[in-house]
């Protein structure tokens, strides 16, 4: 089947989190949390772009070395974005600075039909991203969040059609999935996730 899916994935990877310092540079399963979001990310056949917006020095250099900086690109975390701010804006924002970052993100922005956020506190994720993107488009969804099993939004992974991350409209057709995942804030939780990591199964839709 013909999906006509090229999605774009948005890691947003600040370093001001209040609970658990620097909790995107911790280390589990030998990996920091982006990379465990990279590795993600990379893992996927949909996927032609990665964006990482972040503020610190030491995730621009994880990302460089993790990469090689193909098909991915590094943009500077607005001091606006920062703090408590609500993520999607920061999706919305990416996009708006993908218009005249270089020729190259207004070329793959023209060419995205999907963006999909990952978030790296959620690391134990269970569901692989291709086939949250095919769950997505199989249902005509405008909107997909990764639920808890109480049906709490985790914000592990949201996919969104790219127009309506564009226009910042509501979106008309939510769907969620279930994936129960870590919520990284303490100590605690980086232990829990490093357990789950090491005996995930994924889990196919």
């Amino acid at each position: 089947m013909d999906r006509n899916i090229n999605a774009l994935a948005i890691i947003p990877a600040k370093t001001d989190s209040k609970r658990l310092k620097k909790k995107n540079l911790r280390v589990i399963a030998g990996k920091t949390l982006v990379e465990h979001a990279i590795d993600y990310a990379k893992n996927s056949e949909y996927i032609k772009c990665l964006i990482v917006t972040t503020e610190s020095e030491e995730v621009r250099d994880i990302v460089k070395r993790k990469t090689k900086l193909e098909s991915t690109e590094i943009f500077d975390r607005d001091k606006n974005y920062m703090g408590e701010r609500e993520v999607a804006d920061v999706y919305v924002n990416v996009l708006e600075e993908m218009k005249t970052h270089s020729q190259y993100t207004r070329y793959i922005l023209e060419e995205t039909t999907h963006v999909i956020g990952i978030q790296p506190d959620h690391p134990d994720r269970k569901t692989k991203a291709d086939d949250l993107l095919e769950y997505f488009v199989d249902n005509k969804y405008d909107d997909l969040v990764t639920v808890n099993s109480d049906g709490t939004r985790n914000g592990a992974v949201r996919i969104t059609k790219r127009e309506f991350v564009e226009s910042g409209m509501m979106s008309r057709r939510v769907g969620s999935h279930l994936d129960d995942c870590t919520n990284i804030h303490s100590e605690e939780d980086l232990k829990q996730a490093e357990i789950n990591i090491k005996s995930r199964k994924w889990i196919n839709i």
